[in-house]
This record gives C-alpha cells, sequence and structure tokens, in this order.
C-alpha cells in the first residue's frame, strides 16, 4: 500500500455520484452527516467516533489468480481460509454499511470478478446509490459480459496493468499474458460505447518497478489510445512480511539475514528514478537494507478515522495492507460494526497515531507503522 505518483482521476464522475447520493438517497443527508463528523474526528484526532466509515471495502474473495510477484496471495501466503463471501453474509454487511457509507470497493485480497455473484453484488451497491468500484486483473473476465458489467452501473473499473510490452508485463505477473487483457479492456470501452453509458470509469492501475520505469512516458498515450485513464503508483515490496514464512509464522532469522533479503527486494524491484520511491524504501536502499527508526520516516494517516476493511470471513481490519488475521480488530458478523468501530483497539490506533498511546495498551498494527504499511 503505497502513495500514486500521478495520473488521471474520476473526479467528475465522484462528484456526479455524491451528488445522486444526497438527491436520489434516502440516506443522503445522513450520509453527508456523517461525512462532516468523520472530517471533524479525523481533524481532531478523535479517540472515540460518533461517525461511521464513508469508505469501506468488502472483500468478496480472497482468492486470486494474478500470481504477482510482489503480493502475498501471488506469492502463496495465506492467513486466512481462502473462499467466497456468502451472498446472505454479503447482504448482512450492507446492511450495517449502507445508512453512512459514500464509497464501497468490492475488493481487497484477491480478484473479485472471479466471484460468481460479482455482478448482482455491484447492482445491490448501486441501489442503493453508494459509489462503487473494483480492481481486477480481467484474467477472469469474460468478453460476453462486457454489456452486463457496464450495465450493473459500476463507477469505478481499476485494471491491474503493470507493463506495457510482454516482457515487462510478465515480470510482474509471470503466469499472464498482456495481449488478452488488452483485448479485453476494448471489449468493455465498446460496450461503453454501445450502450451510450459514461460508466464504468476504466482506468489502468501502474505500479511502477524497476522493470517498467522506462515505460512510465507512454503510459498517458498508451491509455487514451484504449480510450481509458491511468493511476501510476509506487510499488509496495511489502517488506513488513518477510519475517514470515507462508503461513504467516515467524521464520525465526536475524536481522542480518533480513536486511539482506530487503536489500535484495529493492535493489530487484525499486525503480533507480527516486522520484518513483517512496522515502521509507529509499532509506532502506542507502542504508543496506536497515529499516529507519520509528518516527524517522512519518507519514500521514487517516484510515482509523475514514475506513474500514471487512475480509472474506467478516473480520474487520484498520487498512487495505493489513494480511495477517492476527490483526484483525473484530468481526462483523460476532458483533455490530458501530461496537467494533469504538472498540478498545481502534481507540488504540487512534491514539498510537496522534501519540498518546499508553505503552501497556494492546498491540495494533498501527504500533509500528509510519503510516502506511510497505
Amino acid at each position: 500500500m503505497t502513495r500514486p505518483i500521478g495520473g488521471t482521476e474520476g473526479r467528475t464522475a465522484r462528484l456526479h455520484a455524491a451528488y445522486r447520493e444526497l438527491t436520489g438517497s434516502r440516506y443522503g443527508c445522513r450520509r453527508v452527516a456523517n461525512a462532516l463528523l468523520e472530517a471533524a474526528h479525523a481533524r481532531l484526532r478523535s479517540a472515540y467516533l460518533s461517525s461511521l466509515p464513508g469508505y469501506v471495502a468488502i472483500e468478496v474473495t480472497n482468492v486470486c489468480n494474478g500470481g504477482c510477484v510482489l503480493c502475498p496471495v501471488g506469492q502463496g501466503r495465506k492467513s486466512r481460509p481462502v473462499g467466497f463471501l456468502a451472498w446472505d453474509d454479503f447482504c448482512r454487511i450492507m446492511d450495517q454499511v449502507t445508512p453512512s457509507a459514500r464509497f464501497v470497493g468490492l475488493y481487497n485480497w484477491g480478484d473479485p470478478l472471479l466471484h460468481p455473484r460479482i455482478y448482482d453484488m455491484i447492482e445491490y451497491v448501486k441501489a442503493r446509490n453508494i459509489f462503487t468500484k473494483i480492481s481486477t486483473n480481467l484474467h477472469a473476465f469474460r468478453p460476453e459480459d462486457a454489456e452486463h458489467l457496464v450495465r450493473t452501473g459500476l463507477d469505478d473499473l481499476a485494471i491491474s496493468l503493470h507493463g506495457l510490452s510482454e516482457e515487462s508485463y510478465r515480470a510482474y505477473q509471470p503466469r499472464h499474458r498482456l495481449a488478452p487483457v488488452l483485448e479485453n479492456i476494448k471489449t468493455i470501452v465498446a460496450a461503453k460505447q454501445r450502450l451510450g453509458s459514461p460508466t464504468p470509469d476504466v482506468h489502468l492501475g501502474f505500479i511502477v518497478t524497476r522493470h517498467n520505469e522506462h515505460e512510465v512516458d507512454r503510459v498517458p498515450e498508451f491509455a487514451a489510445a484504449l480510450g481509458v485513464g491511468y493511476l501510476l503508483e509506487e510499488t509496495s515490496l511489502n517488506l513488513r512480511l518477510l519475517p514470515y514464512d507462508r503461513q504467516m509464522n515467524l521464520r525465526g532469522i536475524d536481522e542480518a539475514m533480513l536486511r539482506r533479503e530487503r536489500l535484495d527486494l529493492a535493489n530487484r524491484w525499486l525503480p533507480k528514478e527516486d522520484s518513483y520511491v517512496n522515502r521509507y524504501y529509499r532509506y532502506v536502499r542507502t542504508h543496506d537494507g536497515a529499516l529507519p527508526a520509528p518516527g524517522q520516516v512519518r507519514f500521514s494517516c487517516t484510515a482509523p478515522w475514514r475506513q474500514v476493511v471487512i475480509c472474506v470471513d467478516g473480520d474487520v481490519h484498520l487498512c487495505c495492507g493489513s494480511f495477517d488475521r492476527r490483526h484483525g480488530m473484530g468481526n462483523i458478523f460476532e458483533e455490530p460494526l458501530r461496537q467494533i468501530w469504538n472498540n478498545v483497539l481502534y481507540r488504540t490506533a487512534r491514539r498510537r497515531i496522534r501519540g498518546t498511546a499508553r505503552v501497556s495498551g494492546p498491540p495494533v498494527l498501527c504500533s509500528d507503522c509510519p503510516g502506511m504499511l510497505l
């Protein structure tokens, strides 16, 4: 989970969706009031919130066919059983988040197009006038479903495409070829044109690495030729997971070995151009694989005040970078989201970020995070 570098944004689509939400939903005024409270709490760094998260990510599946070499799922790591969110459970989640949610993303650690009812899920969210997004590699997309996808009302479609040539594309996703993905993109764009639909806003998600940084200048023209937008993103090496094996148990290796592994990953994957690399990784690269001391490299984070990630088994997590099941904050099938949202773990996470948590408090993911999970 790292910062975007640049690209086109669907800001106009977001504004139109916000207007439709306010005028077309019986929850419109309630959501606006929640958004104002959310912003106030985030600014004040409150520990206890009267608002609920306006940004909700629902992991409809943690199964993925991408094989991305830097992703923990692509590496074969497992923190919870793999599976698909049952329809009834999906509806139970939506019942809780509908009154306050302004954005629902139907993805996290899996590819949503693998879910057999993903189009029904999109339609279910859109029927409640909520801005909806999915992120996919398009490997599971069927061309005959193009018009169905467009008709769901999906607002935002992000497509993982990290190379403009077969060589650079397969460096990140070695199991797949670029050409079929480009054909699928063209099919979706053509379906939008046939139906005269402005949505979904389609854009390429291009993670900049050592293997594709020479293509960055071509991305805008490449995307425009396809009739889509783009977003350039810093790469994430997921260094926080290096101490663990594939079952997320500690490997028992010393710091010297970890430093060598971090430096090896940095040298193989980080772009040579520093402007494409966040300063945390720049530190690792220039300090022989050592990590900066806590607080030495700090980013701004508002996730515990604004967003929630609900995993396929109902576990609630702080942000999309949280992979280990042991970092769960509660389970939405066992207790209401409002109760989880203000439990001792969430309040501790907020206090950790603002620097007022007691040392004796419960361990939370934010304790050692520099503001983004890297």
